[in-house]
C-alpha cells in the first residue's frame, strides 16, 4: 500500500452511524479497563476524554463529505466478505475508483489508524495518543456492526428500512434504560498478523446480516398479528430477546479488539512509559 492512499478518496457516500454517541463512548472506555501498567499511564485520568472524542468521526461527517464511505464496506461489491482484497489499490483497481469509493474503506481505515497510534506512541506525545486511539475504537466499532458490511444496510431491498437505527441505536437505548451495560474486555494477544485483523472481522459480521434481518421480521410479523401499528411493546419485547445479546455481543467485541489493536501499537512502538 503506498502511503496516502486512503487519502485519495474522491467521491462522497450516504453515511452511516454505528452505535451512535452512546455505544461509542460505551466500547471506548471498556477498551481502556485493565491495560497494562506502562500503557495504562497514558490514558490515566484522561478516560472521559477519550471517549468524548470516539464519537468525532461522525462528527466529521457534516462537515467531509469523503467521510462516510470510511464507516463500512459493502462486502458484495467484491463478491463476498472473502473476497475483499487486503491491498486498497487492488480493490481501486477491481472496482474502478468510484465503484472503490462508494463501496467503503472501513478495514483499510483501521489499519491506516493503528499504524497512527504505533507513532503517537513512538512521538512521545500524550494527545495524539489520546485522539489516535478514540479514532481507532470508532472504525473498530463500525465493523463490528453486522449491517455496515452490506450494501442493502438498511433493509430497505427486503421491505425492512430502519432496521440499521432500530438495531444499533434504539435497541441499545433501549437495553441501557433497563440495565446499563459495560464492556468486559479481556485483553488478548492479536496475533501475528494484526492488521489482517479487520478482514477476519468483516467476514464475521457479514455472517450475522440474515441473523438481524430475520429477528426484524420475525418481530414484526408478531406485531402484526397482535394488531400493533408500527414498533410497540410487542415488537420491542421480541426483537430485544431475539437480538438483545447479540447487540451487547457485539459491543463486548468492540471493546475487546480496540484494546487488541491498542496494546498492539503500543507493543509495536517498544512499549513507552507515558513520562507522566
Amino acid at each position: 500500500m503506498r502511503p496516502g492512499f486512503l487519502a485519495l478518496l474522491l467521491l462522497a457516500a450516504p453515511p452511516l452511524s454505528a452505535w451512535g454517541a452512546l455505544g461509542h463512548r460505551l466500547l471506548a472506555v471498556g477498551a481502556l479497563r485493565d491495560l497494562p501498567p506502562g500503557l495504562a499511564g497514558w490514558y490515566r485520568g484522561r478516560e472521559g476524554e477519550v471517549a468524548d472524542h470516539a464519537v468525532d468521526p461522525d462528527r466529521w461527517r457534516a462537515s467531509d463529505p469523503l467521510e462516510g464511505p470510511r464507516h463500512y464496506l459493502d462486502s458484495e461489491a467484491y463478491g463476498g466478505p472473502a473476497a475483499v482484497p487486503r491491498d486498497p489499490e487492488a480493490a481501486w483497481a477491481r472496482l474502478g475508483p468510484a465503484g472503490f469509493l462508494r463501496a467503503g474503506q472501513v478495514p483499510w481505515v483501521i489499519q491506516a489508524r493503528a499504524l497512527d497510534l504505533v507513532r503517537a506512541f513512538q512521538a512521545g506525545d500524550r494527545e495524539r495518543v489520546l485522539l489516535a486511539t478514540a479514532w481507532l475504537s470508532h472504525y473498530v466499532g463500525d465493523l463490528q456492526v453486522p449491517l455496515h458490511t452490506t450494501a442493502d444496510s438498511d433493509g430497505e431491498g427486503t421491505g425492512q428500512a430502519g432496521i440499521h437505527a432500530r438495531w444499533e441505536s434504539d435497541l441499545l437505548a433501549r437495553l441501557e434504560a433497563q440495565d446499563p451495560f459495560r464492556p468486559e474486555v479481556r485483553p488478548a494477544e492479536p496475533g501475528p498478523d494484526p492488521l489482517g485483523l479487520p478482514w477476519r472481522w468483516l467476514e464475521e459480521a457479514y455472517g450475522l446480516v440474515e441473523e438481524v434481518l430475520a429477528a426484524d421480521r420475525t418481530a414484526q410479523a408478531a406485531a402484526a398479528a397482535a394488531g400493533e401499528p408500527g414498533y410497540g411493546p410487542v415488537y420491542w419485547a421480541l426483537f430485544e430477546a431475539l437480538q438483545g445479546a447479540r447487540l451487547r455481543d457485539r459491543l463486548t467485541l468492540s471493546a475487546q479488539r480496540t484494546v487488541d489493536l491498542v496494546r498492539w501499537a503500543w507493543n509495536a512502538a517498544g512499549s513507552p512509559g507515558a513520562g507522566l
